[in-house]
């Protein structure tokens, strides 16, 4: 993380000619940055060195999300590193990010080097940086070159005017002009509940840039990172009070944390590099005049120790999940009384603040007379203040196969209230569902009509095993009769026609299918995946294998598991690696829909796999079943 302030302290005069020229330029190049946002850049600290001197070349990717990184050859070269920073510039409130590469090169041997471009991929989309030529030259003695470098008559002067700043006191008057706090919300929280980390800088002297090197790992934690407000352009930092000292201030990082274990915990400090300006006195001109000259500086903020205490087992609700915060909680069915195919929605809604992103959806046992699909997640955040907080919903589509009268089960929602320091239940109870008429399919066959319309093949959807005749005979007038005749006749060769579909031809064609309407899903994931839908993209792919599986191997919903679909390859001689690479695969979209990471490139290797996992059972399957 990088950033840079510049905007209360001037070295040049806003009034002078210079200081007009300076802003104007500055006001051109943030500008032109602004248009050009995205860049891949290589630079080097130089384009001509003696081989018996190594150097930086540096590859960069401002305002982009870099999703992977590719050196180029550096053939002729021994190479060190990267090392790798990531730096965020704020500029008047104003964000930018970039990521960067530096590699350490040593010559081989002399010689006109070009080092080609690097290869990233940035935003889902490929770019190549810029070549660098290198001359190599013959190796200099380091003596030779140093007494060069001393060749200014001034450098005395300026040495001598610099130790009697710098190692003294530039040091100790930047340390207590220029800190960073880390500020906690509380110091002491119960197991899953949420606290808040502030990262604040505060300072009295203009810096260039600072650099942080270290973030904290949040070992223990659950993290969110919230989004900064920016400053109004032109706007003057808050000024703050501390220890009795006006300070300049700027929150440049601010985290949500849900601790996963209880206990002491230390959240280790963030270090932070960079350069200050300080005014030192200006040897050119005997030190009667003044100049600010850059300093490097480094420093960490406060260290933090948590009081992390365990959820009382007193009280503790067999239903129990691990939500911890304020909730509210509401649970309806949208009927009570339906007809055999009918659809029934039930939504569970959670508001509040707290771990929500850890409530899970509950396995509820439904009657088998009921297909039951999978639950739609819903999850709207926001941060409000400092802490996040927001509504969840699992919204359950039953369908009736057969009429009667059946009991849905009671469901309880248990938390944790921090305020109370106690346990708080929620209670849907049994719910008695109404439903009329007859089943219309065997039950062998319903299961696998579960997908939305357009998922269904066009030769079986839609055709009903009753038929009304919109035919209606007057009397018995022979024109009629004669009129009714092929009607009747057509009807007659349709019903016998949609007689000819066996449950095992059905089952058969839902198979055959399989692959497309995976394929499908798969289409709709990507387009989740450009968005940056986490939870849309993560929800679909595990529909998508899900359904795949469930029609490829013509497995009942309703018997769906890890354990039931890995017996099922198993048994069909499919690789040991796959079966563990597709429960990786689904582990994977399980933990990171209730605890995000946030990052494209993971969400672009499970998109990867799991279309490579389609592929490969689809190849295997197929060939076992022709």
């Amino acid at each position: 993380m990088k950033f840079f302030y510049n905007n209360s302290f001037h070295v040049i005069s806003k009034n002078s000619v210079g200081g007009k020229i300076a802003l104007l330029l500055f006001i051109f190049h943030f500008s032109f940055l602004t248009i050009y946002a995205q860049r891949f850049t290589a630079t080097a600290e130089t384009n001509q060195v003696p081989q018996n001197y190594s150097f930086e070349i540096t590859y960069a990717v401002e305002n982009g999300n870099l999703q992977k990184f590719t050196p180029p050859n550096f053939d002729g070269f021994e190479v060190g590193g990267p090392a790798q920073s990531t730096n965020v510039s704020i500029i008047n409130g104003r964000v930018s990010k970039s990521v960067s590469y530096t590699y350490t090169l040593q010559p081989r041997k002399q010689g006109d080097f070009i080092i080609g471009p690097a290869t990233a991929v940035i935003n889902g989309n490929e770019m190549k940086s810029n070549s660098i030529s290198i001359k190599v030259t013959a190796p200099e003695k380091r003596q030779q070159q140093q007494s060069q470098q001393n060749n200014d008559p001034f450098d005395y002067f300026r040495d001598r005017q610099r130790s009697q700043v710098s190692e003294d006191n530039i040091r100790d008057m930047v340390k207590k002009n220029m800190f960073v706090r880390v500020i906690p919300s509380k110091n002491s929280l119960y197991q899953g509940d949420q606290l808040s980390l502030s990262y604040k800088l505060y300072f009295r002297i203009q810096y260039q840039s600072l650099q942080a090197v270290k973030n904290p790992s949040y070992n223990g934690f659950l993290s969110e990172e919230f989004k900064l407000t920016e400053l109004k352009p032109n706007a003057e930092p808050p000024i703050e009070v501390y220890e009795g000292k006006k300070y300049y201030t700027m929150e440049f990082k601010h985290v949500s944390l849900f601790p996963t274990k209880s206990g002491k915990i230390a959240i280790e400090p963030i270090e932070l590099q960079g350069s200050v300006l300080v005014e030192v006195p200006d040897p050119d001109f005997g030190g009667f005049f003044s100049t600010l000259q850059p300093y490097d500086y480094s420093f960490k903020s406060n260290a933090i120790e948590l009081d992390v205490k365990p959820l009382p087992e007193k009280n503790k609700p067999a239903t129990f999940s691990g939500a911890v915060g304020k909730f509210s909680f509401k649970a309806e069915y949208d009927k009570t009384k339906c007809s055999v195919g009918d659809p029934i929605n039930l939504k569970l809604t959670y508001n509040g603040t707290g771990n929500l992103k850890l409530i899970t959806p509950p396995k509820l046992i439904f009657p088998e007379e009921f297909e039951a699909y999978e639950p739609k997640t819903k999850d709207d955040y926001t941060n409000n203040g400092s802490v996040v907080t927001g509504s969840k919903s699992f919204q359950y589509t039953l369908i009736p196969q057969d009429g009667g009268i059946y009991k849905l089960p009671k469901y309880e929602f248990a938390y944790f209230d921090v305020d109370k320091g106690d346990y708080v239940k929620f209670t849907l109870p049994e719910t008695t569902i109404e439903v009329s008429g007859k089943a219309k399919i065997s039950q062998n066959v319903i299961s696998f009509f579960k997908r939305e319309k357009e998922d269904k093949p066009k030769s079986i959807y839609g055709i009903q095993t009753q038929y009304a005749s919109n035919t209606t005979f007057v009397g018995s007038n022979g024109f009629w009769a004669l009129t009714a005749a092929p009607l009747i006749l057509l009807l007659i060769g349709f019903l016998f026609r949609r007689r000819e579909y066996s449950d095992g031809e059905l089952l058969s064609m839902r198979r055959k299918k399989a692959n497309k309407i995976a394929l499908r899903r798969m289409a709709t994931a990507k387009k989740l995946l450009q968005q940056k839908n986490e939870n849309g993209f993560y929800n679909e792919i595990i529909r998508a294998l899900w359904e795949y599986l469930s029609d490829k191997l013509l497995i009942p919903p309703s018997e769906l598991s890890k354990d039931n679909i890995a017996e099922k390859l198993k048994a069909r001689n499919v690789s040991v690696d796959k079966i563990e690479a597709l429960t990786h695969t689904l582990d994977t979209c399980e933990q990171s829909l209730f605890s995000p990471i946030g990052k494209e490139d993971a969400m672009q290797e499970t998109y990867k796999k799991s279309i490579e996992l389609v592929m490969d059972f689809e190849e295997q399957l197929k060939q076992q079943t022709t």
